[in-house]
Parts: structure tokens; C-alpha cells; sequence
């Protein structure tokens, strides 16, 4: 798949989040477990909602998943406010499996080495609407560009 790379200024997202530590091969299974937390909370709260988002906090797997939220919630003891960076951005769109996400970041990384770049953490993912056609799945890929 081929990839457009793009640098763009960005505003930070309003998010409600969860957070853990996980690993690779746990990965998957605990951000659905973290979004299962958010939900029914801004749900329960009427909360209007945008996409889910995960967050690489430390370009490690210290992450927060949750959901772009637009307006006010009352936090719980597993759900907080978070937000996104903002400021400038390195990003692409990958289109297909959560799982083969791997090339985009690795357009990405091409990409500043190309340009002299470097990025720095925090990075993270925004997901499209569900499909349950794979090639429709939608993640916009995004690292902050250091200075």
C-alpha cells in the first residue's frame, strides 16, 4: 500500500480516556478492553462522542485508549481527561487491518529521514467508523514532529 505523508498543525483533542501498560502481543485486546471502559461512562452521561483514539504516551507501550469527546464528562475512577498534542504533525492514512498498520508508520520514519526530521512522543492513532469490509477500516496515523 502506498502511503501520502503529510505535515499538518493540529489542535488537541478533547479525549476520555483509560490507560495502561501492555505489550505487543496484548496489545489488541487491551485497548478493546480500555475502550470498554470509557463507553459506557460517556454513554450512561450522554456525552457527545467522536472517534476512538489511542495514544502512545512515551513512544513505548504506556498508552491511553479512549474517545474524542465534545463537551464535558464527569470523570471516574478508571476514566480521565486526556488530550492529544497539538502543534505540528507528521501523519498518513492507512486504510486495511488494524494489524498491518506497520507500513504506515514506516512511511512515516522514511519520510523523516528523508527530510531531516525527527519525531517525538507522543504519538497516536485515530479510527474511522467500524466496517466489517477490512480494506474500509480507516487509522490515521499521527507523530508530533520535534522542533
Amino acid at each position: 500500500m502506498g502511503y501520502s505523508v503529510r505535515v499538518e498543525s493540529l489542535s488537541a483533542r478533547q479525549l476520555a480516556a483509560a490507560a495502561t501498560t501492555t505489550s505487543r502481543a496484548e496489545l489488541g485486546a487491551n485497548i478493546i478492553q480500555l475502550l470498554n471502559q470509557v463507553w459506557p461512562v460517556l454513554r450512561e452521561q450522554g456525552v457527545r462522542t467522536g472517534h476512538n483514539v489511542v495514544v502512545y504516551l512515551n513512544g513505548r507501550l504506556d498508552i491511553e485508549a479512549g474517545v474524542e469527546v465534545f463537551g464535558p464528562f464527569e470523570p471516574t475512577a478508571a476514566v480521565h481527561r486526556a488530550e492529544t498534542p497539538s502543534g505540528e504533525v507528521l501523519t498518513t492514512t492507512h486504510w486495511g487491518e488494524y494489524a498491518d498498520v506497520g507500513g504506515a508508520y514506516a512511511a512515516l520514519e522514511r519520510w523523516c529521514a528523508e527530510n531531516g526530521r525527527h519525531v517525538a512522543a507522543p504519538s497516536w492513532e485515530v479510527y474511522g467508523d467500524w466496517s466489517d469490509d477490512p480494506a474500509a477500516r480507516r487509522m490515521d496515523v499521527f507523530q508530533r514532529l520535534a522542533p
